[in-house]
């Protein structure tokens, strides 16, 4: 039974496979802080460069011509880059605006002309420079900072709502100064480059920092910024950003034929209504895991203040079309049943649905309706795939475990059995990293004290098509 299995994680690999656990590394995002490109935003969630070439190495190596990469839920880029750095043709999926913006602009690039980037660079500190002057001086003699001139054109976004403010007076005045200049700039690819260091550094000068989830620093215990050399912070991103397009230019011009990228910001559960019937030869990504983690309520700022949202019901949107939903989107939903049949999940998902009844919505019932949504996404996605997926084309998918009203839910061990139903080939799972937080962890042993029985890590499932 698959329950017996998916308690069985000492060793998982239906297949004998040539490749250890070991062999690939940590899929952990932090790796990225410090690799070029991949530093130019910050993420709360995604998975490593050295991941991602650990796959391409194993599966694609040996293919160096007209290999297509797909990242079905790309966020900030990087199964993109490191397939483009490699020679391969790459498409991504994915439904944030913010993150689909740095997957397309780390995608295109190496397009820019490096002189032209420094350049603007050069011309955006010496415009913000004299545009801020007066603030500091200001601030120092607290005097009101709007009564400085020049006023800014730009205004903070008429939508956008936070508990506390967003940005203290002074700092707020210079990240409008800042938006002016960068909607000067007449070269769109440039522009878009600005716009995404803008974005990078907005939590940075903000009254608010990640916990990891958003929130005010005042309830993390920290001060609020009063004030901050705003041109400073953005004008080192920006050149960061010039630093490593010198060399990703480099890495990109080697090739004969020019790498394509597509970059779609859409929902990709219907992405075999876009893509050609067996297209791709290798899918690396990592989905939402089964843990409620409000991706898009992490972004609230960034999607206001680049303009990619104007009220609160575009975020709605973007939620329901989120894979897996959210929780608070479907707990007070009738229950919702699986949309194929799979008895041992059904079993996991009745046995959270009993759990905690007194609390309603909040209790077993509602994550229940969570999960059921989650794995009718699972098989939607895996359905696609056999589509678009060429044959003996490869699935690689990082996704971790869950706890769920205290029931241990194995969904790496989940997910390759739906694949199967899929017509997918499960041919290995394997363990690659151990964790002991995280917003999965809903009433579990871990949270009460006690974690010998329960355990969080993540897995690399390998699905083929055959």
């Amino acid at each position: 039974m698959l329950t017996q299995l998916a308690f069985n994680l000492d060793i998982i690999n239906p297949e004998p496979d040539t490749m250890s656990s070991t062999a690939f590394r940590d899929p952990a995002f932090e790796q990225n802080k410090q690799d070029a490109v991949h530093r130019w935003v910050p993420w709360i969630a995604g998975f490593s460069a050295g991941f991602v070439a650990d796959a391409l190495q194993r599966y694609v190596s040996a293919r160096r011509q007209n290999v297509r990469v797909l990242d079905p839920f790309a966020g900030v880029g990087t199964t993109l880059v490191e397939g483009l750095r490699r020679g391969y043709d790459v498409i991504g999926f994915e439904v944030n605006p913010f993150a689909a913006l740095a997957s397309r602009v780390k995608c295109s690039a190496f397009e820019v002309e490096p002189q032209e980037l420094w350049n603007t660079i050069l011309t955006f500190e010496d415009k913000a420079r004299q545009r801020t002057a007066d603030l500091d001086r200001a601030f120092a003699n607290g005097d009101d900072p709007t009564q400085c001139l020049p006023a800014p054109e730009s205004r903070p976004p008429a939508g956008f709502r936070s508990r506390v403010p967003f940005f203290s007076p002074t700092v707020e005045r210079k990240v409008l100064h800042c938006l002016d200049i960068i909607r000067e700039i007449p070269q769109p690819q440039i522009r878009d480059i600005a716009l995404l260091a803008f974005g990078a550094i907005i939590i940075q000068v903000s009254n608010y920092s990640y916990e990891p989830s958003l929130g005010s620093r005042a309830a993390a215990g920290k001060a609020n910024v009063l004030n901050a050399d705003v041109v400073g912070i953005l004008s080192k991103k920006l050149r960061e950003i010039y630093d490593d397009l010198r060399l990703y230019r480099k890495e990109i011009e080697k090739f004969v034929k020019r790498p394509k990228a597509l970059v779609i910001n859409e929902n990709s559960l219907f992405l075999h209504q876009m893509l050609p019937r067996e297209h791709i030869d290798i899918v690396i990504t990592s989905p939402p895991y089964l843990n409620n983690y409000h991706y898009l309520r992490n972004t609230r700022p960034h999607l206001f203040w680049l303009n990619l949202a104007d009220k609160t019901i575009d975020l709605k949107k973007f939620e329901h079309a989120n894979f897996g939903k959210y929780w608070q989107t479907v707990r007070g939903s009738q229950p919702i049943r699986l949309n194929f049949s799979m008895p041992d999940l059904e079993e996991i998902i009745e046995s959270i649905a009993i759990k905690n009844p007194e609390k309603g919505v909040y209790g077993g019932r509602g994550w229940a309706n969570y999960a059921t949504e989650y794995f009718n996404d699972c098989h939607q996605i895996c359905m696609s795939l056999q589509h678009v997926l060429k044959s003996k084309g490869i699935a690689v998918f990082v996704l971790g475990n869950s706890i769920i009203q205290g029931v241990n839910v194995h969904t790496d061990c989940l997910f390759g059995n739906i694949g199967e139903l899929c017509g997918l080939k499960l041919e290995g799972i394997h363990p690659i990293r151990e964790k002991r937080v995280g917003n999965s962890i809903i009433n579990s042993s871990i949270r009460n004290g006690d974690p010998k029985n329960s355990r969080l890590y993540e897995s690399a499932v390998i699905l083929r098509k055959p």
